[in-house]
This record gives C-alpha cells, structure tokens and sequence, in this order.
C-alpha cells in the first residue's frame, strides 16, 4: 500500500486534475495496459470513472482483439460500469477510407493521429459528455497538460524522460478538446505502470503493447493488405539522376519515402526511394543525398496556442517530421488559411508525404506548439 500511495502522489503532483467533488470522468479504454491502469488510478484517486471503448472494427485486426473484453473485465474488477459505442461506420467512412486514399496518392499515413483527432476526442468525447454525463474524457497516453495562467490556455506537453511519449500524436487537439482531457499516466514510465497494474491485480498486466494498424488482420503484412484493397499494378523502378529502368514493382503504394530495403533491384551502391508517383505508378530512387530536403509544405494546421508570430508571419519550432525523427530547427511561416510552410535550418532526411510534422517550442522543447499533416517536399 505504501508503494501505491507514492503512485498516486505521483499522479496528484504531475497532473492538473479536477475536483474529484464536481468531476465525471470518462475513461478511453482500449483493453491495454496503460488505459486499464489509468481507470485504476483515477478510481483510487477517489474520482467517479467509468470506462468507454469505441467499438471500431469487425472481425479480427490486430491491435483491437479483446479489447472490449478485456476494457469489460477490468472494469468489472474494479466495479465500475463499462460503455461500448459503435463507430464502425464512422471508422470506415473516415479513418480507413482515407488510409486507402492516402497509399492511392502515394503518401504513407498516420490511421492513429486522425483516430485521436477524430473518433477517441470526437464521437468518443462528444457522446461520453452529452449521452453519459461525464466532464472529462481520460486516456492512457504519455503526455501532459499544463494551464498557462497568463494566457488561460492549455498546452500539450511531452512526457519527460518517457520513451514512450506520445504528444506527437495528439497534436491535432483543440483548446476545447484539451479543456476537458485528463492523462492520468502524464509522466510515469513503462515499467511503473506495468508496477501498478500488478498492484492493482489488473488482468491485462503483462499483455502486450499493441503496435500495428488495428484494421490489418492478423497473419496480414500492410502490403498484402494494400494489395487486396488498390489491387496489383506492375510499374517501373526508376533511377532519378539518369531515368535508368533498375526494375519493376507490383504497386507503387507499397513503397515509401527514404526506403532502402526490398527494393528488390541490385546496384553499385545503395539506393533509396526518393519520390513516388502514383499517376504513373513510378518509383524513383537515388542515394542517400537525394533524400535531403530544405523546405516542405503542410496543410490541415492546427495550433494548440496563439503562436507568437514575426513580421513575416513565421515563428521558429524544433520540427518533428516522423514519430522516431529528432527535431531539427526550423522557420515556420503560417498564413490566413491551413497551411504552412517549413524551412528547416539544416537539410532533413526522408521528408514523408502523409507524415505530420509537430511544432515544440526552441526554448521549452517538452511543449508542443501545433502541427501540420506533410502535403509536399521540396529536394535541394
């Protein structure tokens, strides 16, 4: 007991939490480990929880097997009532549609960010608070929240010295979103709550972390899956610097930016997939110094604060272009509508069409500014 009470000071002293008198708190729960344990927190920081799971897909994927099984067991165990709200149609219409479309134009999409932005902190919040009664929806992600007093804003922040952070997927929250959003884990590690499930005899203690696409069955590479959906379409592999045919391809949606492995093509020296064109079906390759861009362009923008602009409408962002990437330092220039320009400082590798690019503050780098999805790439 001791031990989980230092957890749960833990959990008061890192949180900007609600009056446990006042609050309801919805909590997204998948079936994992890190939202079992978020209920489990919130429950014994003495809140009114219950827990939510948008049921998303039918038949068998591979991150979403059990889930609402398992978000039931726990719940049970912990004697809290359980809610499943169907948003299959709404998945398919939205989040996998545009994952086919998005391969189709020859980008490689982020499903998780648009389920974030869409399903979890749209219908699951907006039903969780007007058919259910709560005033706040709770997940297990790694990240913080931090009320800035002078500008009465939220603001996302990394969870520090986790490994596991995840501000870089929820970039796409609004102010209003945040105002009502708890993340119970904010900046416990892995191995601790793995330490609190066990303590809480929660079932799902050593399950594993799911990492793949939900919607891809199990036993099912994405390319098998791609393949079954656009269909197989032999095109060419083409060398950028002289228009040399290396080989040829069975679908130009199988490939990404900056891929170097089953090219399937031999040459000299190693080679890297540098554009791709769906219109023709061509994949183009080149060496490592092709990958290299200066400047790239985003669309769908959203802001969490008021950035503080110069007067070419711009301001400087340590600039994430992928979930593992370093940021590197960049001018971002914004305008009247959603989109954004980048100028990074020093050149970047393998900027990615379909990957979003995430804003954190040069001077506070643990805060997230706001993002763009990449919409176009501009080589040296």
């Amino acid at each position: 007991m001791d031990k989980l009470k230092s957890y749960l000071e833990q959990a008061r002293s890192n949180n900007f939490l609600p009056d446990p008198k006042t609050a309801k708190i919805a909590v997204a729960m998948s079936g994992g480990v890190d939202s079992s344990v978020a209920i489990y927190l919130l429950k014994e920081l003495g809140y009114e929880v219950f827990g939510i799971t948008a049921w998303l897909i039918s038949g068998s994927g591979k991150c979403c097997d059990n889930g609402v099984v398992d978000a039931v067991r726990i719940c049970d165990h912990l004697g809290v009532e359980h809610h499943a709200v169907d948003l299959r149609q709404a998945f398919a219409d939205g989040i996998i549609k545009d994952f086919h479309q998005s391969y189709a134009r020859g980008e490689t999409p982020i499903p998780c960010i648009s389920c974030n932005n869409d399903m979890k902190w749209g219908a699951l919040l907006d039903y969780s608070i007007q058919s259910l009664g709560a005033t706040h929806l709770a997940s297990g992600h790694y990240a913080r929240l931090v009320l800035e007093d002078q500008a009465q804003e939220w603001h996302l922040y990394r969870s520090l010295g986790n490994k596991k952070d995840q501000s870089y997927m929820l970039w796409g929250l609004t102010q209003d979103q945040l105002s009502k959003t708890i993340f119970p884990l904010a900046d416990f590690n892995k191995d601790e709550v793995r330490d609190l499930a066990n303590i809480g005899e929660l079932c799902v203690a050593s399950k594993a972390d799911s990492q793949d696409i939900c919607f891809v069955s199990n036993g099912m590479t994405n390319a098998d899956y791609l393949t079954r959906i656009l269909g197989e379409k032999e095109g060419p592999i083409i060398l950028a610097s002289s228009g040399l045919v290396l080989g040829y391809h069975k679908g130009s949606f199988n490939y990404t930016y900056g891929q170097r492995k089953g090219l399937g093509i031999a040459y000299s020296e190693p080679l890297y997939v540098t554009k791709i064109d769906p219109n023709a079906n061509t994949v183009y390759v080149g060496t490592k110094e092709e990958l290299l861009s200066q400047r790239a362009i985003g669309n769908r923008r959203n802001m969490i604060g008021t950035p503080v602009l110069d007067a070419e409408n711009s301001f400087a962002a340590l600039t994430k272009i992928r979930y593992n990437a370093e940021p590197t330092l960049a001018q971002v220039y914004v305008d009247a509508s959603d989109f954004v320009e980048v100028q990074f400082k020093e050149p970047v590798e393998s900027v990615t069409p379909g990957q979003a690019m995430v804003f954190y503050d040069p001077v506070h780098p643990e805060k997230v500014l706001g993002g763009a999805w990449i919409d176009g790439v501009s080589a040296l």
